[in-house]
């Protein structure tokens, strides 16, 4: 009688191979929590440029890009008319004119203002009225009204880096989701508003 040798993997080999896996789908999942702060840093970065872009206009022009705009700027202006100013960027005409003066000066290019969330940001009407946001303060959005436009996490993410971590306080605000200093930002869901102070 002839015995055939059966073959297969052994214990030890078969370990081998649920610890590759194992490790490769730890690094998966740790790979995009990096991505996830990436964008956060990111989102910081973005607002920490266009606020040095707004000071470094003021120092060259002597006043805040957009402010006295009653119009668009004319293609390749670099100022507004001097009438009419006030120290804010008020009204539909002179936030849409910060952005294009900004760019004309090239202190700033559109890529700048492109956000995480494929979104330009814009900036607020600093008389407007928005739920939660400071009255008569300019704020970087991602639309002109307090619509929700952005993931929670990622505001609350940001709002924990560079502020309180509270979304109704601070220099960064949401309205949608209502968390705190305490709440597990990766944790929550929905869409937002952001609102992350420029002016005053």
């Amino acid at each position: 009688m002839k015995y055939h040798q059966q073959k297969g993997f052994t214990l030890v080999e078969l370990a081998i191979v649920l610890v590759i896996i194992g490790l490769i789908l730890g690094m998966a999942f740790k790979g995009k929590d990096l991505i996830d702060g990436a964008k956060v840093k990111n989102m910081q970065a973005q607002y920490n440029k266009i606020v040095a872009g707004f000071n470094i206009y003021y120092e060259k022009y002597g006043a805040y890009p957009g402010d006295g705009c009653a119009s668009a700027p004319a293609a390749g202006a670099t100022t507004c008319p001097t009438t009419g100013r006030n120290g804010l960027i008020n009204g539909a005409s002179e936030t849409a004119a910060a952005i294009t003066l900004l760019q004309n000066t090239n202190i700033l290019t559109s890529a700048d203002l492109r956000s995480v969330f494929g979104q330009d940001w814009v900036i607020s009407d600093s008389a407007a009225t928005q739920t939660g946001y400071a009255n008569n303060t300019n704020y970087l959005t991602l639309t002109s009204t307090a619509t929700a436009a952005a993931d929670v996490r990622f505001v609350c993410a940001l709002d924990r880096l560079m502020d309180d971590g509270v979304n109704t306080t601070g220099i960064v605000r949401s309205v949608g989701v209502t968390y705190s200093a305490t709440d597990d930002c990766w944790a929550l869901s929905g869409q937002v508003s952001i609102g992350i102070r420029v002016l005053p």
